[in-house]
């Protein structure tokens, strides 16, 4: 037997790994070994005949409780420069039992070949019964039919290696080569790709259609042809089942030296945490039905599997940068979502209890900057904080923006994120995805993720920080006004310094803030809210501020909080306690 390393592929994929390995980013390329990958799985080619080389694509011994799946696709290549037919054999495979068995050839393989040109030839058949043997030999065998009795010979015998067997969807894949971490870069030697591909980000969501949890992979293309994506899947697997995803993008073309994100959503159950990723390809057998119909069977075949660290689908797996606030955050380059001339900055994130509700809440302030001469949309930045441990946390924006960012000048966005009680703000991580679409599905795509610091809270002091504002109180009074009906109006007097950000372009809904009258025993009585822009606003000077609090008794101690206030994309009015006055 006569078997030549085909050199074609595994030169491409070499390329690949020296191509593109700057190109991906450093955490996600360090560590990974596209070229060792490349040439541990790179394809080896027979010699069927004089004209005629072949090449194992998948072999399939899938085992079920009645019956048994025996598959293989065989790439045939014409090494003449002559069209030559594809030669006549059977296809056979060979058991550990000593059990042989004959596959059926798909209705659609194909009599003859091109020259200088390859094809795939699909063979399928289900052995009723059966226990779970290996699969050990692949035979091409030549039957005369001519001569009796018949005459077989056999034109080539390839012992297979059991890791080169797939089992179905809930067989582990053995081969070390196929074996890696997350963020580690890998080819498709089986597909003849020559793109790069390396997993980004894996994330869980839920939406009103339900729980699934989404893969991001970067796509590059290292060559200096236009390449398409070629057809594969990810599984999840977790200890004891497998979640089958799919393409969220179902066609995808790379640029030369272009690269692009393609999404793979994988419905799962709430709870779902998966332990690893397996990438599969398809592979159809098609059966004639008359009349030129086929009906076409087809199942997956697992190339690679990636590990996941514990709990990745909850607090993701890219090693987060530290943050310092008011700085443009690092976005991906890839990513066509934000427009490359607008910086975005996190310029304030606080915590703070609710402790009527039970529960904290956390404030984000994102500064857009325009750094165009023509106004840009402001996009719909999706955003998510995780803690230390693992727990994610939606953000909800703010309820209307502004519908553009004008020429050399920034806007800002706020976002609420409800926390337990128990979560300080300490080790948080701040993500910052796109929101995108393809036909049904919905899905988030991952454009930065760092270390973000909490400010700290000064529930008594008189610099309060509303970005884009500074607000310094200056002096403050409580006064309480006897009416003629004997009834008590609270007021409360400011002498505020209100500084802002010129550069930062304010409208009717930016913050607002909300004076609060609390009665000697905690209870409220009264309240108003007051806007930091357009119409009523408050001033530099004295304001005096009616607290719509009407008593026929006069209440003492009393004491007035000062919160920020917005209302949510939910409808939800959102409050951070800013300073309190006791008097």
């Amino acid at each position: 037997m006569k078997k030549t390393m085909k050199r074609s592929l595994a030169t491409i994929i070499l390329s690949t790994a020296l191509l593109t390995t700057a190109s991906f980013p450093a955490w996600a390329a360090e560590g990974s070994n596209l070229t060792a990958f490349a040439a541990t799985n790179a394809v080896t080619s027979y010699t069927l005949t004089d004209k005629v080389e072949v090449e194992i694509k998948s072999i399939l011994n899938e085992h079920e409780s009645d019956s048994t799946k025996l598959g293989a696709v065989i790439r045939v290549r014409n090494t003449s420069g002559k069209i030559t037919r594809v030669p006549d054999f059977e296809l056979r495979v060979h058991m550990a039992d000593g059990t042989d068995y004959t596959l059926q050839p798909s209705a659609k393989n194909v009599k003859s070949i091109q020259p200088k040109s390859q094809q795939e030839l699909s063979y399928l058949t289900v052995v009723d019964g059966g226990d779970d043997v290996a699969l050990t030999d692949l035979s091409f065998v030549d039957v005369d039919l001519e001569v009796y009795p018949k005459k077989e010979t056999t034109l080539l015998a390839v012992k297979v290696d059991g890791s080169n067997v797939w089992n179905g969807s809930d067989s582990s894949i053995t081969k070390p080569a196929a074996i890696l971490k997350w963020g580690e870069a890998f080819a498709l030697p089986s597909l003849r790709s020559p793109l790069g591909f390396i997993p980004i980000d894996i994330h869980k969501e839920i939406t009103a259609k339900g729980v699934s949890t989404v893969v991001q992979i970067q796509v590059v293309n290292p060559t200096k042809e236009r390449q398409t994506v070629p057809n594969f899947g990810i599984d999840g697997k977790t200890e004891d089942r497998v979640y089958s995803g799919s393409r969220a993008e179902a066609s995808v073309t790379l640029e030369p030296g272009e690269k692009k994100y393609i999404h793979i959503v994988i419905p799962t159950d709430l709870d779902t945490e998966f332990t690893s990723l397996n990438v599969v390809t398809p592979e159809v057998f098609s059966v004639a039905a008359g009349e030129g119909k086929f009906v076409d069977n087809s199942y997956h075949v697992g190339r690679i599997n990636i590990l996941l660290p514990s709990g990745a689908a909850t607090q993701g797996v890219i090693p987060a940068p530290d943050y310092a606030l008011g700085t443009p955050v690092k976005l991906d380059s890839t990513n066509k979502f934000v427009p490359s001339n607008v910086d975005v900055s996190l310029v304030e994130l606080h915590v703070t209890s609710n402790e009527d509700d039970g529960f904290n809440t956390a404030v984000a302030k994102f500064k857009l900057t325009n750094n165009s001469d023509r106004p840009i949309p402001i996009p719909a930045i999706q955003t998510e904080l995780v803690s230390k441990d693992g727990y994610a946390y939606g953000g909800k924006r703010q309820a209307q923006t502004a519908l553009s960012v004008v020429p050399n000048a920034s806007y800002v966005v706020s976002y609420s994120y409800a926390l337990p009680a128990s979560e300080t703000g300490d080790g948080l991580k701040m993500n910052l995805y796109s929101q995108q679409s393809s036909g049904e599905t919905t899905y988030k795509s991952l454009l930065a993720t760092a270390k973000v610091p909490v400010q700290k809270n000064d529930f008594t002091g008189k610099e309060l920080q509303v970005y884009p504002y500074q607000i310094t109180i200056k002096d403050w009074s409580i006064s309480a006004i006897l009416q003629a009906a004997m009834i008590y109006d609270y007021k409360l007097k400011l002498d505020l310094d209100i500084k802002p950000d010129k550069k930062v372009t304010v409208d009717k809904f930016n913050s607002s803030l909300s004076f609060e009258l609390f009665d000697k025993v905690g209870n409220p009585v009264g309240k108003t809210v007051q806007a930091l822009s357009g119409e009523g606003r408050l001033y530099n000077g004295t304001n005096t501020i009616d607290l719509n609090a009407r008593s026929n008794q006069l209440d003492f101690p009393i004491q007035v909080k000062i919160f920020e206030t917005f209302t949510n994309e939910y409808g939800e009015v959102v409050k951070r306690l800013l300073t309190t006055f006791k008097q």
